[in-house]
């Protein structure tokens, strides 16, 4: 977005009366483009990426822009009521995390006037206080206090499939069957994969109103389908909902050879640990 403003927004500007409206836009994650508007009507507007509309149907307020010197995040919260657009279960599932943020005002009277740019970055934080959603959205100079590099460990940094990893993900679509609650659950599947077979995978929900949040890791698998979850879902889900299975890996060297992996493994098997490094003499011991 330029910082540039047109002749007839300076126009406007200059006026003892303003027809100016906040307008925010998010990119998620999953490619899903949600526009706000806090004006009466919903207006269509091109950020130069596509056009989208701006709905005001979600209520949206918005706090002051936080602009700060030097290196320091610019930040601004969105709240609004949460229903049937931005849901509780949208917002616990992480639907909203880490999406592109644009604020900007337009003058509703005359879009073509173009846009004052007032920040861009991400939602760093969407949570729930009430009835309500909170969008903290941090500037893009908030990527500078992400920690980047590699870690000496003795358990892989890659993530399985990716292209480090080089091997193909394999998959397995089921529905949910008995439901026993949020992290427990049993669905029917095609083919036989034995016990513990996707322990470490990921489930992403293809059919319910679950579509969409982010990945969830399985704790335990069985070979019946019994599924445990390292975490709970916003809400137990129901019977007939669709998902996907996706094979995960320890991350260990036996991991790495169980897939005929190990010429990939970005581990450092040989380095021992703490125990190791931390061990001293005891006197009466082998060795001491």
């Amino acid at each position: 977005m330029s910082r540039t403003l047109s002749s007839g927004m300076n126009i406007m500007l200059a006026g003892r009366t303003h027809t100016r409206c906040r307008m925010l836009r998010l990119d998620l994650t999953d490619g899903t483009v949600m526009a706000f508007t806090d004006h009466n009507r919903s207006i269509d507007y091109d950020l130069g990426d596509g056009s989208a509309s701006y709905s005001p149907a979600v209520g949206m307020f918005g706090s002051d822009v936080a602009l700060s010197e030097g290196f320091d995040v610019d930040n601004f919260e969105s709240t609004g009521p949460l229903g049937e657009i931005v849901t509780r279960i949208a917002v616990m599932g992480g639907r909203y995390d880490r999406a592109r943020a644009r604020l900007f005002e337009i003058n509703w009277s005359t879009p073509a006037d173009g846009e004052i740019a007032q920040l861009a970055g991400n939602v760093a934080e969407a949570r729930m206080e009430g009835g309500k959603f909170t969008f903290g959205i941090r500037s893009q100079i908030d990527r500078y206090n992400q920690v980047i590099g590699r870690v000496i460990s003795n358990l892989c940094s890659a993530d399985h499939g990716d292209a480090r990893c080089g091997r193909a993900v394999e998959t397995v679509d089921g529905a949910i069957g008995v439901v026993t609650d949020a992290m427990r659950f049993q669905i029917s599947f095609a083919g036989s994969f034995a016990n513990d077979y996707f322990n470490a995978g990921k489930l992403v929900f293809t059919l319910g109103e679950m579509v969409g949040i982010k990945p969830v890791r399985i704790f335990d698998w069985t070979a019946a389908g019994a599924i445990t979850l390292m975490e709970p879902l916003p809400t137990a889900p129901q019977v007939g909902d669709t998902v996907t299975l996706s094979r995960g890996c320890p991350k260990t060297r036996a991991g790495c050879m169980e897939r005929d992996n190990i010429a990939n493994a970005r581990a450092f098997f040989e380095v021992p640990g703490s125990d190791q490094v931390l061990k001293v003499p005891v006197p009466g011991s082998a060795g001491a």
